[in-house]
């Protein structure tokens, strides 16, 4: 039974009370009382009474009652005008890749350009999208974890190695004003950790690259140490700083450390709230000691459970990856997909095949011996690509099959493994990233 509402409650609240009180203490009076003079003054202040009292116990109800009313009034105008700063900003950062991405491309269609100018406007045309695709993948990730859609890969993978990979891709992106330093206490062990290395990865992509943006000139430090029975994380920084008053909201979607620092400072404001949900979802907490003007330093936690061991000098080879050229089967329909993928594979030495269709893909499998691994495309006609790798693993099952896909969202990884697949790459994706996929898959 649906619950009654509020006033439906009160009203039958107050005709029960009334009749209960009418009833009972009628027969109680009539019985004390015999004089009907008497009984008269009685019945009046009985009557005042009622009025006392049922009055002082709505005016509690409602008081509480609407003090519930106004706090949710109070959070929905807060949220609307938070959700309307979002939109604008997300709006700006959208915007603002795109005008970069369409002017300069309508400026490449012109012929008396040199080459440097063709070059500078192609780099600004990378780079614009690069920063598109960071917002939509921010935009993303928050609706997904909100959603909780969100799937945990849990793989095993040197966390040395891992923290060097970060450091490498972040010192490259730095000006010469700031410093990156790597303080890992656990660089004399060669740690395997399991857990999501990408959810890890983002973590830190996050911190590290908000840490950059607060930091006009200083030093970033990052690193890992054992904690009791706990793997702690850090980013530490030198910049700006966070008041103390903002170290819990800044970790909530749509909210921002500072409004007025979105004028000077981009980004869509979601990196925090995804850092706490890839957080929470590892099984951690995260965290922010700050003060303006003193930096900020950001921990977050990953349970001890998931630390393996230290891995052992017979293991390593299993950790050292080599390119392997061979044949790989490219089953791609779309013409731009496949010129793009062609044109990484030919610069990478690697001789390839191509299928425009799942059935394709099947047959070229089952018929030629030389083909090594196969990169399946999922939304393909006549066979998709979950299909299509079903029917391979029916005859070849140590084949190395990688899912190539636009359908990121959901449990597309995960369903991808299910049907067969070794691995999941999502587009848009970059030479560096299609290349490590095919060098970890040829091991």
């Amino acid at each position: 039974m649906s619950k009654l509402k509020f006033e439906y409650k009160i009203l039958i609240a107050y005709l029960l009370v009334g009749g209960m009180w009418i009833s009972f203490s009628d027969l109680l009076v009539q019985n004390i009382v015999s004089d009907p003079n008497y009984l008269t003054q009685v019945q009046t202040y009985k009557g005042w009474f009622y009025v006392l009292v049922t009055g002082i116990l709505f005016y509690l109800l409602l008081k509480k009652h609407l003090i519930k009313i106004r706090n949710a009034e109070k959070k929905a105008r807060e949220s609307d005008h938070l959700k309307t700063a979002f939109l604008q900003n997300i709006s700006h950062e959208i915007r603002t890749p795109m005008n970069g991405i369409v002017g300069f491309a309508g400026l490449l269609k012109e012929n008396d350009l040199t080459q440097d100018e063709k070059d500078m406007y192609l780099d600004i045309i990378t780079k614009s999208s690069d920063q598109l695709l960071n917002v939509v993948n921010d935009v993303l990730d928050v609706s997904l974890i909100d959603s909780g859609n969100v799937i945990i890969n849990k793989t095993q993978f040197n966390l040395n190695e891992f923290m060097n990979q970060i450091y490498s891709v972040h010192g490259t992106i730095l000006s010469k004003d700031i410093s990156l330093q790597l303080n890992n206490t656990l660089s004399g062990l060669d740690y395997i950790v399991f857990t999501d290395k990408i959810k890890l990865g983002q973590i830190f992509d996050n911190l590290i690259s908000n840490a950059i943006k607060y930091t006009p000139k200083g030093l970033i430090e990052f690193g890992c140490e054992m904690k009791e029975d706990q793997l702690l994380f850090f980013v530490k920084d030198s910049g700006i700083g966070i008041a103390p008053k903002y170290h819990e909201k800044i970790f909530d979607r749509f909210h921002r450390a500072e409004v007025e620092t979105t004028k000077t400072i981009g980004g869509a404001g979601l990196g925090l709230a995804i850092c706490k949900g890839n957080v929470e979802l590892l099984g951690g907490e995260i965290w922010v000691e700050s003060n303006l003007g003193d930096g900020s330093k950001f921990y977050f936690t990953m349970p001890g459970e998931f630390v393996i061991s230290e891995i052992k000098e017979e293991q390593k080879e299993k950790f050292k990856t080599a390119l392997k050229p061979g044949c790989l089967l490219v089953a791609e329909d779309e013409e731009l997909n496949f010129s793009y993928i062609s044109r990484i594979l030919k610069d990478a030495g690697i001789d390839f095949l191509r299928a425009e269709n799942g059935q394709e893909a099947v047959d070229i499998c089952r018929n030629n011996a030389n083909v090594k691994m196969v990169l399946m495309d999922v939304k393909m006609p006549i066979l998709n690509g979950y299909e299509a790798v079903r029917m391979i693993r029916e005859s070849q099952n140590d084949i190395p099959i990688i899912a190539q896909t636009a359908f990121a969202i959901g449990n597309e990884k995960k369903k991808a493994l299910d049907v067969g697949c070794n691995d999941y790459i999502a587009k848009p994706f970059k030479r560096g990233e299609l290349l490590d996929k095919i060098r970890q898959n040829l091991r």
